[in-house]
């Protein structure tokens, strides 16, 4: 998947040739938005964050006690931004001594027979990070390790970290730095999160995609010196572990694609949500992995977004607006009846706009859920996302009516200053907006579960960050009978889980402009591989 149109001042609808807006263009605000700049907020601009979650999901997630952990009740403030974790010093990024080594640093050097390149296991789980280890060089002989695999458009991305072997002949890449390369510090997956897509002008603009049909995600890894090739390996990295069954969902009205684990129930089970991208293809691959860790998972589609001309989504909405809660309802039912399933342990995740979703359901329908997640979440039940212009409405509806909503505010800027668009400034004027914010605030004291929230500091999409704050806050001022966490990671942006995957990109490059994610390689890296235990820890702790 790509972007496929970011539209810039002068192909706005709502945006004149000036860059101002146009407001002869922009429909009526809806009656109930006391603040007259929030009511600027409206489709034409929000219909880019669908496209901006369209691509950043398809990058479809060990540390112990590395997030910061919140734990509501009466007694306990919640956290602020400035709680927020740092990265430890290996993910600080410092720089190597260049990129690629200078090539008088193989001469004199000549390699044996002997040398052996073992990478284990041979054959495991995406989320599973791998040991990678060079034998049989002499002590101080450099060695450049690379590592490569495909993308959905079947483009090669890489990354290569040149070593030096240790006094006993060997590099272990999981407790030795490179000394050039793609990446600094000790990490055992540097390789694979440092890849960048090969002969493309702004590398670090696209999203890495994995092959949305796959099963696995083959992974070689090569030791050279210099150009010359030592030693080659090829490791399988399971998208969707073997014996995990697929099945397509479409009883009750219901459009979702189900992930059943291998061995017999019966299994706890969660309700996917993918973001304002539509479809179910966000929401699969999260879906599979979560299956192979032992859940019967749901990735359900609710609204038809970049998939309208898929029949399996025809009875979907085509828009994220005014989408019924009680489809999620009904979803989490017919999951709890599935053979293999234990109906008292049922969970929801969802990822930025199903994030929303996640919350606002499991507080409307409290009795539904064991356990709920949100990544990268939202406080507020925001205005929905048609498209094109025409009148606005809630995103979300209860008995066929819409929910208070808060608006994003419109600002032409974003389209004029020739930077990458950044969604958080116009999500953060919004929630300025106090009378509209106290009616949209989710109620998420009437969750009769657990919540595990997700956020990140430099998300540029929305203030996830202050949002999850604003929960917790919210939490920890009405009793919560339960054990509620929030992590939130400094320095990372709105594209984190799952691990061990490329986290080049900060920003995403279209055909019309550029899109800010926030983050920092690095960053992100360490989220990813957190956040993920931590999640798995969680859903073992709530639902077993």
């Amino acid at each position: 998947m790509h972007i496929g149109f970011f539209p810039g001042a002068s192909r706005h609808p709502w945006v004149s040739a000036s860059g101002l807006p146009n407001h002869r263009a922009m429909p009526r605000s809806r009656a109930g938005n006391e603040c007259r700049e929030s009511g600027m907020a409206r489709s034409g601009m929000i219909i880019l964050l669908l496209i901006a979650a369209a691509v950043i999901i398809l990058c479809l997630l060990p540390t112990p006690n590395r997030g910061r952990l919140v734990v509501a009740n009466a007694n306990t403030p919640a956290a602020g931004r400035a709680d927020c974790l740092a990265a430890p010093a290996e993910f600080s990024e410092p720089a190597v001594i260049a990129a690629t080594p200078p090539a008088e640093l193989w001469h004199h050097w000549r390699y044996g027979p002997a040398i052996a390149l073992n990478v284990t296991p041979e054959k495991a789980l995406v989320d599973q990070p791998l040991a990678i280890r060079v034998s049989g060089l002499k002590p101080g002989e450099p060695v450049t390790l690379r590592a490569s695999l495909q993308d959905y458009k079947h483009r090669s991305w890489s990354a290569e970290a040149t070593y030096h072997a240790d006094d006993r002949g060997s590099v272990d890449v999981d407790r030795q730095a490179p000394d050039y390369g793609s990446y600094a510090g000790v990490h055992a997956m540097g390789l694979v999160w440092s890849m960048l897509p090969q002969h493309l002008k702004n590398p670090r603009e696209v999203l890495f995609g994995t092959p949305l049909q796959a099963t696995d995600l083959p992974l070689k890894i090569e030791a050279l010196a210099g150009q010359r090739i030592l030693a080659r390996v090829t490791v399988t990295r399971y998208l969707r572990a073997p014996g995990v069954i697929k099945t397509r969902v479409s009883a009750q009205g219901l459009a979702g694609v189900l992930y059943t684990p291998a061995a017999p129930g019966p299994h706890p089970a969660i309700v996917v949500l993918g973001g304002s991208e539509g479809g179910w293809t966000s929401s699969s691959p999260l879906a599979a992995l979560l299956a192979a860790h032992g859940y019967v998972a749901l990735a359900l589609a609710y609204f038809q977004g970049f998939q309208p001309l898929d029949p399996r989504l025809a009875r979907l909405p085509r828009r994220l607006m005014d989408i019924p809660l009680e489809y999620f309802a009904t979803a989490a039912d017919w999951l709890r009846r599935q053979p293999g399933v234990n109906p008292r342990r049922v969970a929801v995740i969802g990822w930025s706009k199903g994030a929303e979703a996640a919350l606002v359901t499991a507080a409307t329908f409290p009795k539904e859920f064991q356990a709920v997640l949100a990544l990268m979440p939202s406080s507020v039940v925001w205005s929905g996302i048609p498209n094109g212009p025409g009148p606005i409405s809630s995103s979300w509806t209860v008995h066929g009516k819409p929910l208070p909503w808060v608006n994003f505010v419109f600002n032409p800027a974003m389209f004029t200053s020739h930077q990458p668009l950044a969604f958080v400034g116009g999500y953060r004027a919004g929630l300025q907006n106090k009378p509209a914010v106290g009616q949209a605030a989710i109620p998420v004291e009437k969750i009769a579960a657990p919540v595990l929230l997700v956020s990140a500091s430099d998300d540029q999409i929305w203030p996830s960050s202050l949002m999850a704050e604003q929960i917790m806050q919210r939490l920890a001022a009405h009793p919560h009978a339960y054990r509620d966490e929030s992590l939130c990671y400094a320095g990372a942006g709105h594209a984190i889980l799952p691990p061990y995957r490329p986290t080049n990109a900060s920003v995403v490059a279209g055909k019309y402009g550029s899109l800010a994610l926030g983050g920092r390689p690095a960053a992100d890296a360490f989220a990813d591989r957190d956040a993920w235990n931590k999640v798995l820890a969680f859903l073992h702790s709530a639902l077993r």
